[in-house]
């Protein structure tokens, strides 16, 4: 049983820090475009979403693969 929970842990803790890297590289990326052209900061986390987005649907395992 115990086993069971550490391997749920570790798998979980494992797609949470997946999760976090690919939202952070969004919004880094973002930060520098938004930098670049003088947009509001705010606007970066925008692109944290949307590639957090497009990279959750390119890993899913669905009926359209």
């Amino acid at each position: 049983m115990i086993d069971f929970l550490k391997d749920l842990l570790k798998i979980g803790l494992g797609a949470l820090f997946t999760i976090a890297m690919f939202f952070f590289v969004g919004t880094a990326g973002a930060a520098v475009f938004c930098w670049y052209y003088g947009i509001p900061m705010i606007f970066s986390v925008l692109g944290g979403i949307l590639v957090l987005g497009i990279a959750l649907a390119l890993m899913s395992d669905s009926i359209f693969d």
